[in-house]
């Protein structure tokens, strides 16, 4: 048994839940689609945050070597690895939406 307990338990809880609420198969399918729109919202605004700071879009900025020119600061690699990490699973989200639709 893992950590999380029976996975056909787990499954049989969260059906039951949602079945509750209507079709399970909808209400989770509806409750997955919310949940990925609000990461998506999340990670937008994230990474509007870095261009507007930084001038420029994550392709252009590492295009450019902007991390190079900034000196590898603490600040400068922070908010590159943020950016990267924000850009990268706002792809991921949105492929996962796309399949969902």
């Amino acid at each position: 048994m893992s950590e999380r307990g029976d996975a056909s338990v787990i499954d049989r809880k969260i059906l039951d839940a949602a079945s509750k609420l209507g079709d399970p198969y909808k209400v989770l399918n509806d409750t997955l689609k919310s949940y990925l729109i609000r990461q998506i919202v999340e990670l937008t605004q994230i990474i509007r945050k870095f261009e507007k700071k930084y001038g420029v879009n994550f392709k252009e900025f590492e295009g450019r070597n902007l991390l190079d020119q900034l000196g590898h600061t603490w600040e400068v690699e922070e908010d590159y690895y943020e950016w990267d990490r924000a850009v990268t699973e706002l792809e991921r989200f949105e492929e996962i939406l796309m399949e969902l639709e």
